[in-house]
């Protein structure tokens, strides 16, 4: 018998394993994750090649609008199954119940993904072909909310809270999915913008408001520890406040024109949520957990939700011009969805991808520097929507960095999804992040 000589044995020790498609069965978050960034990279690289090639000729009333398809596939195209993979792998722990077994997952992933991805190709084909593959993604998002009903079903009454919301917004945005199928089905294209808006903050706000006040600081309580005593979770209620009121918001003028009292009521709950928001926020200015680049990000992520209410509530002022109204409303959702969501998405997707690869250091200088670009692409957007001569130079722009970071994303973390995870090595963390980590 002969023997490799160790020279050879130690380059095959070193060398990466090999990537399997079976081993995004092993887990939850695997699974969800690896096709949420094949969406999110897929839509991102739509976007940014239809605004390079400029106006498409020849609309068709068959057609589905193009802004209208972005803003529906942005809000909920990957997020669904990035909200499905953190839920599927942190909710048994938050309810004390059995991990889900992946396999009973693949269908509702399988329908979800393969109805969005196909519907892309239809878009400039026809409407009605388009809107039984969102029929297909809803039933899909439908298999997968079933699934955290079973999880709820066994865990313990007092950890559902967190859950239950989550699970609610992914109910809202399966109907979402279904409505949005029906309107283009009927005619209605009409009602694809406002209702993805309205599924952007049924669906992933509320999704990512539960979640960082029951994981992260930021939004958590102990801000006025009277009112905590006396309204338990006050700030995730005050926030979820936010949630109806806002759809409502999106979904009402395309009925009735809003009465001038419901736009002050709606200017009023702005003013008050971003009041508590800004409290809840910049009282960790300055705190030495910030030194922890997790948290940095985080906090940075925290900032653009502060913001994005700024400019909902000037949008929301009661005398501004139709206009003007319109771009600061469009400033705050996409300060909102790319600055808040994305850089939250961002942080901790790399985060829990790198944990259960084994990798002790995640944020390392790939993932700031997606995190920087990211940073970029909003700014970018921003100035799209607030200079609005120079348009046709910032809109690409960001589209293309918003590309590159989901496709580096995809490419890197995808590689490791599919990939057996490293042996651990242990790394000193911050106690902040040891304590998000335990929940």
């Amino acid at each position: 018998m002969s023997f490799p000589p160790p020279e050879a044995a130690a380059a095959e020790s070193t060398r990466a394993p090999s990537w399997s498609a079976q081993r995004l069965l092993s887990s939850p978050h695997r699974l969800c994750f690896f096709w949420a960034g094949v969406q999110w990279a897929v839509s991102a690289g739509w976007w940014a090649a239809e605004l390079l090639a400029g106006p498409r000729a020849g609309n068709s009333q068959h057609l589905v609008p193009l802004v209208a398809w972005h803003g529906l596939w942005f809000s909920l195209g990957a997020m669904p199954l990035f909200v499905a993979g953190f839920v599927f792998t942190a909710g048994p722990r938050w309810l004390h119940t059995t991990p889900i077994d992946t396999r009973q997952l693949c269908v509702g992933v399988g329908l979800f993904s393969a109805g969005w991805l196909l519907a892309l190709p239809l878009t400039g084909v026809d409407a009605r072909a388009v809107a039984a593959m969102l029929l297909a993604a809803a039933i899909g998002q439908s298999l997968l909310v079933e699934r955290v009903l079973a999880l709820l079903r066994t865990g313990r009454s007092g950890e559902r809270v967190h859950v239950a919301l989550i699970t609610i917004a992914m109910a809202a945005m399966a109907l979402t999915l279904l409505a949005a199928a029906l309107a283009l089905a009927t005619g209605c294209v009409e009602w694809l913008q406002p209702l993805a808006q309205a599924g952007l903050w049924c669906g992933p706000v509320l999704v990512f408001v539960a979640a960082s006040h029951r994981m992260l600081p930021f939004l958590g309580d102990g801000l006025w520890p009277a009112l905590d005593r006396g309204w338990p979770h006050w700030p995730l209620w005050l926030l979820v406040s936010l949630v109806p009121v806002q759809a409502v918001c999106a979904l009402l003028p395309n009925m009735a024109p809003l009465p001038p009292w419901l736009r002050f009521v709606g200017f009023g709950h702005l003013v008050v949520v971003c009041v508590a928001s800004a409290g809840l926020t910049l009282r960790w200015v300055g705190h030495p957990a910030m030194r922890t680049p997790m948290l940095r990000m985080l906090f940075g992520a925290a900032l653009w939700w502060l913001l994005a209410l700024l400019l909902l509530t000037a949008a929301a002022l009661p005398a501004l011009s139709d206009e003007s109204a319109r771009r600061l409303g469009l400033a705050g959702l996409h300060a909102l969805g790319m600055g808040y969501l994305g850089g939250t998405l961002l942080t901790m997707a790399t985060r829990v991808s790198a944990a259960h690869q084994g990798i002790a250091r995640a944020i390392d200088g790939v993932a700031r520097l997606l995190y920087v670009v990211l940073q970029t692409a909003v700014l970018a957007r921003l100035c799209a929507l607030l200079w609005p001569q120079a348009a046709s130079v910032w809109l690409p722009a960001a589209a293309v960095a918003w590309s590159f970071v989901t496709a580096f994303w995809l490419l890197r973390h995808g590689r490791w999804l599919g990939q057996p995870p490293r042996a651990r090595s242990r790394s000193s963390q911050s106690p902040i992040i040891a304590a998000i980590e335990k929940r």
